[in-house]
């Protein structure tokens, strides 16, 4: 099968996702995660592509990125195999690190922008690592000015003032990114698939509905059922991923959801 081409967002900016294969780690040791912040900004250096976001989690990579010039395949190729060798002799690894080509998703407003932005760096919430402003292994503490806690080098090359000038200042950014919601994507019409795990989808839908709800939602009136299948919904959850949560069939989702 031919693979598709990549969607070109006419501002130039990206919300790019790299995955393990099979959703394996990427990421087996503090060591590994810095190997890759080097390699992130080595990379930068040598394309003319911009960084604005960033965010590493055990099996996938958040990055937000600015290509004026259509460098963004060149670049994440050079970035991915780079990281990928280093894996493969320090891990004797051996087979994919990465799974296919990475996933890239336009961004076409500033709204956008914002809450992708924001999306990426509350990534460790959902999945009850910490806060996002605790978090070491992405940009928001380049945004807040905060000291680097990984490396002595400081942060990597993370262009702050484009997302500060929109909302402000450093105190709006912090205000701005407490105001999301713990998403499992950050827009329900995404396209990015299964970068979560399904304990990490548990617990954003427990955190959602509640436990309870969740636990009994098979036996529920079906008026009753629809509204909280409809808040997964709406949370991005796929109807895959529904049925994965709650036991249901794809066809009484579908039912439910009207689709």
């Amino acid at each position: 099968m031919a693979r598709m081409a990549r969607q070109l967002a006419g501002t130039g900016f990206y919300h790019v996702v790299s995955k393990g294969d099979g959703g394996r780690l990427i990421f087996e040791s503090d060591k590994s995660r810095l190997k890759y912040l080097t390699l992130l900004d080595e990379t930068l250096g040598e394309h003319r592509v911009l960084l604005h976001a960033y965010c590493l989690m055990g099996n996938h990579v958040h990055l937000l990125l600015q290509d004026p010039e259509d460098e963004l395949s060149a670049f994440m190729k050079r970035l991915n195999e780079s990281y990928a060798r280093y894996f493969a002799w320090t891990t004797g690894h051996v087979g994919h690190v990465f799974q296919g080509r990475f996933w890239s998703g336009p961004i076409d407003t500033d709204e956008r922008f914002l809450t992708t932005m924001r999306y990426i760096h509350a990534n460790p919430e959902p999945a009850r690592i910490c806060r996002a402003q605790d978090y070491p292994w992405s940009s928001y503490r380049a945004y807040t000015r905060a000291p680097s806690i990984t490396s002595a080098k400081g942060h990597p090359s993370v262009e702050v003032q484009f997302a500060l000038s929109l909302l402000g200042g450093v105190e709006s950014f912090a205000q701005f990114s407490r105001s999301g919601g713990n998403y499992p994507r950050p827009f329900p019409e995404c396209a990015m698939k299964g970068h979560l795990s399904d304990d990490e989808m548990a617990t954003i839908a427990v955190n959602l509905l509640g436990r309870d709800v969740l636990t009994e939602i098979r036996s529920m009136e079906p008026k009753k059922r629809e509204a909280h299948l409809a808040r997964l919904s709406r949370a991005g959850f796929s109807k895959s991923e529904i049925a994965r949560l709650t036991g249901l069939g794809k066809t009484s989702i579908s039912r439910a959801l009207r689709c």
